[in-house]
């Protein structure tokens, strides 16, 4: 007959088979009061940066706000999304912000329309089906923004006499502060629209093909939302020695495309100034427009290398004399293109 096992041994035998299970259960406890804890930190992080706005004169308000995400995560969500500083006010449908615990500094939000902002005389309205947005932070404060949004479609009005339609199928925005020029205020945004289709644009340069558009620009002396309307906004920017440096703009629709580079800025009477290199192909149709489809136009057009009969159905671009943009009016190298007045933005 077997000796029996000596109850020490078991003992032990089974404090090793239950060890694993104790120690799990003792780890998610632990983790779970983190949690609570790390939620409770962002909740008073939100309201205090919710109050720090209010007395910058931001007003947010998210409706039914709830925070969720356990284990790992945490999500803000509100139905509705908006906000109210001076003259201009802006809301948003459901909007769910997401943070991993372990990422704090990394936050992916995703957005639902309609967007309608308003200045008091500009106003705009959006919608989308789908728009997502990324914000990298450090220590030392924003690094990156980041929105991506498929099927766009906004209209704008009070901006210009006519009213802005456009659509597209995705839009993609990047924001960063400019770190090698902080002294300036400069910041880097690239902006890229697929198939835009903009009947103001149709009606400029013909043809009614969807557009790809692309910007990567510069702009100096930004001091970030301060709630005021569109026109004084502006004329901050103006004053304080504001440009916009235009690193690389393209368009591409149909046979028409362009390519442009250099800087912007606004003269005294509010009209957009400074130099432009250009190289374009299949703009016919734009320089017969703001010809007035004159003779004049077509010569200029022929100077310029942008005969129709010589572009084919795939023309290569031209680079053009600088597009110069000064004291109202606007000329290529040495001509001064005719029935073309700029007119002040604001």
């Amino acid at each position: 007959m077997a000796e029996a096992i000596p109850s020490e041994n078991r003992r032990r035998s089974r404090f090793w088979l239950y060890t694993p299970f104790v120690l799990l259960l003792l780890v998610t406890i632990a983790w779970s009061v983190a949690w609570f804890f790390i939620r409770h930190r962002a909740t008073e992080a939100l309201d205090a940066w919710l109050e720090a706005e209010a007395q910058r004169g931001r007003q947010w308000t998210c409706t039914d706000r709830t925070i969720a995400g356990y284990p790992f995560r945490i999500e803000i969500i509100c139905d509705t999304l908006d906000l109210k500083q001076g003259a201009v006010t802006a809301s948003f449908g459901r909007t769910e912000a997401i943070a991993q615990v372990y990422q704090p500094r990394l936050v992916i939000a995703e957005i639902a329309g309609p967007l309608r902002a308003s200045d008091g005389k500009v106003n705009v309205q959006g919608q989308w089906n789908l728009m997502q947005a990324s914000i990298h932070a450090s220590q030392t404060g924003l690094q990156r923004i980041s929105v991506a949004a498929n099927a766009p479609r906004f209209n704008v009005t009070g901006l210009l006499p006519q009213e802005i339609a456009t659509s597209g199928e995705r839009l993609e925005l990047h924001l960063r502060p400019n770190p090698s020029r902080a002294s300036e205020k400069a910041y880097d945004a690239a902006l890229s629209v697929k198939q835009a289709r903009i009947p103001l644009l149709d009606a400029l340069i013909g043809g009614m093909e969807p557009a790809d558009l692309n910007a990567d620009v510069t702009a100096t002396q930004v001091v970030g939302f301060q709630g005021r309307p569109v026109a004084e906004e502006l004329e901050r920017w103006r004053t304080a020695g504001g440009t916009l440096d235009i690193l690389m703009l393209s368009g591409a629709k149909g046979p028409r495309r362009i390519e442009a580079k250099g800087r912007l800025n606004f003269d005294e009477e509010h009209r957009p100034a400074g130099q432009l290199n250009v190289a374009a192909a299949g703009l016919d149709g734009l320089i017969g427009n703001v010809t007035g489809n004159r003779t004049g136009g077509a010569l200029l057009g022929a100077l310029l290398g942008q005969n129709p009969r010589a572009q084919g159905k795939n023309p290569q671009l031209a680079p053009l004399p600088p597009l110069t943009l000064n004291n109202g009016f606007l000329a290529m190298g040495p001509f001064v293109v005719p029935n073309v007045r700029l007119q002040p933005l604001y």
